[in-house]
């Protein structure tokens, strides 16, 4: 099977990447690769970087258990294969399965070894003149806070450490390569341009000459402004954070220019552009060591240019493209107004992946439903432990919080509104469905009891009771995957003017 390398870097690659995760675990395919994603971030506490590996290994573990040994299993949830890096190596130096494992926790001079240069030599008369003494004193442990000079010589050592090396070991002549960063920091400014200059000079052909796609995410947020902080002995006055949100645009346009030039462009294939920098009313907070930023729409639709270019075929070089609202002027966007392509592509399996939810917290609480007598799940329930606390780990620690932070964020995603025990008529915020008259009697009602009437229908067919032969737990996903994407196809569409 091919490899899509994803590589994410900084706080908003570990985002778009979490987002991303949402996506392949409701059934969307990135073609037919498996996911190799690789986490660059100096930050190594950062709270969001560790989550995001947190996530990859759960979806890994459901993957694996849920599909081993069952190839005729085409479609279904956390249907794509996420890999690690480490998987893939036989280098035992490395010591994580998502992350390059380079860790920077000095101040930028001691990077540099500034110590060990006389006093009037012309290479430290040079470095002098291009950083600060602010810049050589800062610890690259917490980022490059927006100076991409800075991380664009930090990061050009990755080429020398052991998860580069995994990386191009393990590269085949399909595999391809994608890059998400954004373009207003320190982190992601510095990296893409360094990454992509690296794969295209490298001696291995399959990496010079493969299909590479970016992801640069443009301002969406904002920040608060930074305070002033007094030392109390010294009376020295700093500020409590080296970043301010007013210079994101102007980063912007200065890599822009640079991004724009053709011996820049003709080294992509497809360069994915995203922003939405005038809806956020409350910013985030200016927290450069917890950094905890809501999960944001922008992200969401961001992984789905990985989809995107996963699905397609770019031989060209220099393609670009954008994304744009179906209507704009909305405080939180939906299926109906964020437009027709995007509710077309999504609509079916994020609702899907939501009923899902309802329906396995509703398994494990009704061990007497028939489906789970007739095909035993009410054992599978009692025994497969590892798999159904990674299930309900995921469920509610990692996409009820993402569904929520982007119903809460500014601008919001608010794509369900369904609450507990309520019928599924206004399910879809935007499209709520019309209650007939005969649904209840002489058809089913639209709610957890359909839910569970499809499920025993996909349970009595013979291929689900043959895959059970080969997979209790693949076949209790397959139901699932069912049961939950007929009462959507049933009840709802998500097609273009829909």
């Amino acid at each position: 099977m091919p490899r899509l390398f994803v590589f994410g870097i900084g706080g908003t690659g570990s985002r778009v990447i979490k987002s991303l995760t949402m996506l392949l675990a409701s059934g969307l395919k990135a073609g037919n690769f498996d996911i190799v994603p690789i986490l660059i971030d100096p930050h190594k506490d950062l709270g969001e970087l560790n989550e995001c590996k947190t996530l990859l290994k759960l979806y890994a573990g459901i993957n694996e258990a849920s599909y081993k040994g069952t190839d005729q299993m085409d479609n279904g949830f956390f249907r794509t294969k996420i890999t690690t890096l480490r998987s893939l190596s036989s280098d035992s130096g490395l010591k994580d399965d998502f992350e390059f494992d380079e860790k920077h926790d000095q101040p930028f001079g001691q990077f540099l070894d500034l110590a060990s240069l006389p006093k009037n030599d012309a290479t430290k008369d040079l470095l002098s003149l291009l950083y600060s003494d602010e810049n050589f004193r800062k610890p690259l442990s917490v980022g490059f806070k927006g100076n991409p000079n800075v991380g664009s010589v930090v990061l050009n050592a990755l080429k020398d450490g052991p998860g580069f090396r995994a990386m191009e070991d393990a590269f085949g002549n399909q595999d391809r390569i994608f890059i998400i960063s954004s373009i207003f920091g320190g982190t992601g400014a510095a990296g893409f341009p360094l990454l992509l200059k690296l794969f295209r000079a490298h001696t291995k052909s399959a990496i010079r000459d493969a299909q590479i796609g970016a992801l640069s995410v443009l301002p969406y947020y904002r920040l608060t402004e930074p305070k002033v902080e007094v030392d109390e002995d010294t009376k020295q006055e700093t500020l409590s954070s080296d970043i301010d949100s007013n210079n994101f645009m102007t980063k912007t346009k200065s890599a822009l220019t640079y991004y724009i030039r053709p011996e820049f462009s003709n080294m992509y294939n497809a360069l994915y552009y995203i922003a939405d920098p005038d809806k956020q009313d409350k910013p985030y907070e200016n927290n450069e060591k917890k950094q905890e930023n809501k999960a944001h729409y922008v992200e969401l639709l961001g992984a789905l240019s990985v989809i995107n270019f996963a699905n397609g075929d770019h031989t060209h070089t220099g393609d670009v493209y954008e994304y744009t609202l179906k209507n704009d002027n909305v405080p939180v966007v939906n299926f109906s107004n964020m437009g027709d392509s995007t509710r077309s592509q999504l609509g079916t399996p994020l609702t899907a992946l939501y009923l899902f939810d309802k329906m396995h917290k509703a398994n494990l609480t009704q061990p007497h439903l028939p489906y789970n007598k007739t095909m035993k799940f009410n054992q599978l329930y009692d025994r497969q432990q590892i798999f159904f606390d990674n299930l309900n780990l995921f469920f509610n620690k990692y996409y009820e919080k993402w569904l929520r932070e982007l119903g809460e964020n500014e601008r919001g995603w608010l794509p369900h509104l369904l609450e507990e025990n309520r019928e599924y008529y206004g399910l879809i915020n935007g499209n709520s469905r019309e209650k007939g008259k005969w649904d209840g009697v002489f058809k089913p009602a639209f709610n957890i009891s359909q839910v569970h009437l499809e499920g025993a229908k996909a349970a009595d067919s013979k291929s689900l009771r043959k895959l059970k032969k080969v997979s209790l737990i693949g076949s209790y996903m397959a139901m699932c995957y069912q049961a939950v994407n007929s009462i959507v196809d049933a009840n709802l569409q998500f097609k273009a003017n829909g």
